[in-house]
């Protein structure tokens, strides 16, 4: 037994020295992106990272409006922007920014959160004029009229019917939210209500796009093969020109403290089995230096809302008869 214990350690110790001896020795590196960061006078703020890597370049529009921060009876409205600002501009026709980005070999999207709305294109390096031309010109004069308000008000109504309406379980994120926050920002979903949607007008999408669509509301981010002085040199060219705005409104974040339990019952005709939803609000990260998006990564835990006050929600599908 002893001997046999005593082989054992020899030989583990005999693996541990040939693995080390097998792993060259690393120096310590200094780790540095380069990042310059500019402000325009109409506001803009502007970062460029110089990347050599490939020679591509990736131009990210961000603008600060999200589903938190839109209006009270305008739930939807920064998701219905994400789908409006495609639908042209006073030189860009309908469909053409699809176009001009994939038939030079790029790729593009927007995404929608509580606290951003966010434009990106990837393109060849030789490319960026293309990018930073179609960024400019739908953020100076995005083509805003009933044909295309009711285009994509259609479009955002049969997604929330797709993803929400009519999916199993697809009400239980925004039932939850409801019921877990009384804060008005935190308690509506990003896709918004029939109701609100159906209520926008020509005028109210103006003055949504006017307010929160202006340079002193956003951050353009350019990374990848570029010169960073003549890549700002081309910022200032398409930009800076562009008017600012007064200042969006500050939103009131504040929310109170839970101090009891909450429980809902939802009536799901589309959902086959009944489904449990245990969750706990938080308003500060998790202790000990994990935050609440660490936690998002671990088995049975999903983030339902992301910012100063947050939803941790484990649920499970529960094949029993209530």
């Amino acid at each position: 037994m002893v001997k046999s214990r005593i082989m054992r350690i020899s030989t583990l110790a005999l693996c541990l020295a040939l693995s080390t001896a097998a792993v060259p020795t690393v120096s310590a590196q200094t780790f540095s992106v380069p990042v310059v960061y500019k402000k325009l006078p109409n506001g803009l703020r502007v970062v460029i990272s110089e990347n050599h890597a490939a020679p591509v370049v990736v131009v990210e529009l961000m603008y600060r409006i999200g589903f938190r921060i839109e209006p009270r009876d305008r739930t939807g409205f920064a998701h219905l922007f994400e789908h409006m600002m495609f639908k042209g501009s006073e030189n860009v026709g309908t469909g053409e920014h699809f176009y001009t980005i994939f038939s030079n070999g790029g790729t593009m999207n927007g995404t929608t959160d509580k606290e951003r709305t966010l434009y990106f294109e990837t393109m060849p390096a030789n490319q960026l004029d293309a990018a930073l031309f179609l960024e400019a010109d739908r953020m100076r004069s995005l083509a805003i009229a009933k044909d295309n308000l009711d285009n994509q008000r259609n479009a955002v109504q049969e997604e929330r019917r797709l993803r929400v309406d009519n999916q199993p379980y697809g009400r239980a994120d925004e039932e939850i939210e409801a019921l877990a926050f009384d804060n008005f920002v935190y308690k509506h979903s990003v896709i918004g209500s029939m109701a609100d949607l159906n209520a926008a007008s020509v005028e109210d999408v103006t003055a949504f796009f006017r307010m929160y669509y202006a340079p002193n509301n956003a951050i353009l981010a350019i990374v990848g093969d570029l010169n960073t002085g003549a890549t700002l040199a081309r910022v200032r060219k398409y930009f800076e020109s562009i008017p600012s705005q007064p200042a969006p409104p500050q939103v009131d974040v504040a929310q109170p403290p839970q101090d009891r339990e909450r429980r809902l019952t939802i009536e799901d005709p589309l959902a086959r089995l009944p489904r449990v939803d245990i969750g706990s609000a938080l308003r500060e990260p998790v202790p000990g230096g994990r935050g609440v998006d660490d936690l998002s990564g671990q088995k049975g835990l999903g983030v339902v809302a992301q910012s100063r006050s947050v939803v941790l929600r484990c649920n499970e599908i529960v094949p029993v008869t209530l």
